[in-house]
């Protein structure tokens, strides 16, 4: 059976989704006996579901995510914390990230809203863990890496989790990725994703400083938002742009780092780590200024040929 290849038949498919479903439920098994192996089935759970997805039909995927679900309580009955935490939020993030490449959205977006999904049915899953298992996830966490009396630790944990869900799902993409000229994956105007970067960037900045007076946690989630969209714009500068861009965003950088230095003992902790965000503004700044004058360099192009 080949991985990645259309499904057509019934059988093909019923078949295809057994085995994916048994895969999850082998990782949550092992994860089960062996908790440091909880960092395999946050990588495995969204890509299976995103595989399914996109060579299976969908009107059988409910069949797939009930399968799963039931499968991994049935097998870890007593201990059904890491199927509520951490299958039920991969099956729908991985439904929708699979939905979004069949719709031709740009991977800047795919990644983000399956990590802004991921994020959300995390934090739904952690009251109904905690009430039906009896087990704070927060703990569980923080006693693997050792943060438990870490004082801005409530900070942290809406960024920490976005996080992880950003990984999932650009491992999920990378993986994929090979496979997606089968799905004529490809954008005429890549200008379009770019320019809403800079939007999505600006608004996530205006989030960070209007949080940063009254909910440091939604705070410093924004300031994660604004450092993803922040390091697509400099990527993309850097392998788009010329000697100037590539002279000035090092410098930029530098610049950036002694404004932070200055600010960091003016502002209280621990929304002073929040400065950092004028790192990444900066940089992203001068992708800004260099897309600027592209643009108005093919308008004058243009004109001139008319």
């Amino acid at each position: 059976m080949s991985i990645f290849k259309k499904k057509e038949t019934l059988i093909q498919n019923i078949t295809y989704m057994a085995v994916m479903a048994a895969i999850n439920v082998v990782f949550v098994l092992m994860t089960t006996f062996v908790p440091v192996l909880m960092f395999l089935i946050i990588f495995v759970l969204p890509l299976t579901s995103t595989i399914v997805t996109l060579f299976c039909k969908k009107r059988y995927f409910p069949i797939y995510a009930f399968s799963t679900v039931g499968l991994c309580m049935l097998v870890t009955f007593w201990n059904i914390s890491d199927t509520l935490f951490y299958v039920i939020p991969s099956i729908i993030s991985g439904f929708l990230f699979g939905i979004m490449i069949i719709y031709k959205i740009h991977s800047l977006w795919v990644i983000f809203a399956s990590s802004i999904i991921q994020l959300m049915f995390t934090y739904l899953m952690m009251p109904i863990t905690k009430f039906l298992t009896g087990i704070d996830i927060v703990n569980v966490f923080s006693s693997a890496f050792g943060v438990n009396n870490f004082i801005y630790l409530s900070y942290l944990i809406p960024s920490f989790i976005f996080f992880l869900s950003l990984v999932q799902s650009s491992f999920s993409y990378i993986v994929i990725k090979e496979e997606l000229p089968k799905f004529n994956y490809q954008f005429k105007d890549h200008s379009l994703y770019l320019w809403s970067s800079y939007i999505a960037l600006l608004l996530s900045s205006i989030c960070v400083l209007v949080f940063a007076f009254f909910n440091g946690p939604i705070a410093f989630l924004f300031m994660m938002i604004l450092t993803y969209f922040a390091i697509f714009i400099i990527t993309n500068s850097i392998a788009n742009g010329n000697k100037v861009v590539w002279i000035c965003l090092p410098i930029v950088g530098f610049i950036g780092v002694l404004v932070y230095a200055s600010l960091y003992k003016l502002v209280a902790s621990p929304i002073n780590y929040l400065l950092i965000s004028i790192i990444f503004i900066l940089l992203a700044l001068v992708g800004f200024i260099f897309d600027i004058y592209k643009f108005e360099k093919k308008k004058r192009e243009k004109i001139k040929s008319e």
